[in-house]
């Protein structure tokens, strides 16, 4: 009887009016903190900065965790969560940069990014082969498409937030050195940007459909939220390799 009445509660998806809100909010929020000064650390002449804009990039994750509109089961969310907060410790960590990339890119200095991107290209590997063997295991594979493709995509998103901690970069109010914002022309910082925006507009569009086809647990809570939030948490990865264009070009 549980079960069934369970089944039937239809979960609150919001309007679109509230969907676009969170998102226009989450943006605001995103660029006044990437106003705010950081905390440099590491080497005292070349300090890297940890801005402020990072506790947001950890909010989200835990919002969308809290407000999950997938159907993926709580491993399905410890392993999202895990692979966020690995991606937020990449983009505030030099360890992959100074181990990967001198010997990849031959140069013996580097930029934040760069072990960023080094991070998530492994993370999002080790999520697909993990989410496919945790479907494997399960004795009945019911659902089976819903539920792996569901679990990649929250991982995805929360692992693409940390590019969000990048922001500052992007805006040239503060970079990960103190060359970060005379490494890249005015230009480039520009089509970077609109490229962001285009990329931020694309995504709120695609929220309409997935609001509209989203199946979400029939006892989650307010998944419209997390509906609402994955969109900025997608387009961090666009941030990420456009404030990396910004201190490369």
């Amino acid at each position: 009887m549980a079960a069934s009445e369970a089944a039937s509660i239809t979960p609150d998806k919001g309007s679109f009016g509230k969907v676009i809100a969170v998102q226009v909010v989450a943006y605001i929020i995103l660029a006044v903190l990437s106003l705010v000064p950081g905390i440099s650390y590491g080497d005292p002449s070349n300090p890297a900065i940890v801005s402020p804009v990072v506790i947001a990039s950890v909010s989200m994750i835990v919002l969308l965790t809290v407000f999950s509109p997938f159907r993926d089961g709580a491993v399905g969310h410890v392993i999202s969560v895990v692979a966020g907060l690995l991606s937020v410790v990449c983009a505030t960590t030099m360890m992959l940069g100074r181990v990967i990339f001198p010997t990849v890119a031959g140069h013996d200095d580097f930029w934040m990014q760069e072990g960023w991107i080094a991070g998530v290209g492994g993370l999002l590997i080790v999520l697909i082969v993990v989410c496919f063997g945790r479907q494997m295991a399960r004795e009945r594979r019911t659902h089976l498409i819903r539920s792996l493709s569901h679990n990649v995509v929250e991982g995805v998103a929360m692992i693409a937030c940390a590019g969000w901690c990048f922001l500052p970069t992007l805006l040239a109010n503060r970079g990960d050195n103190a060359a970060a914002s005379d490494s890249g022309s005015a230009m480039v910082r520009i089509i970077a940007l609109v490229v962001v925006a285009a990329v931020v507009v694309g995504f709120a569009v695609c929220s309409y459909l997935w609001r509209r086809d989203a199946d979400p647990e029939p006892t989650s809570r307010k998944p419209w939220m997390g509906i609402a939030l994955l969109p900025v948490m997608l387009s961090g990865i666009v941030v990420g390799l456009a404030s990396y264009a910004t201190v490369v070009l």
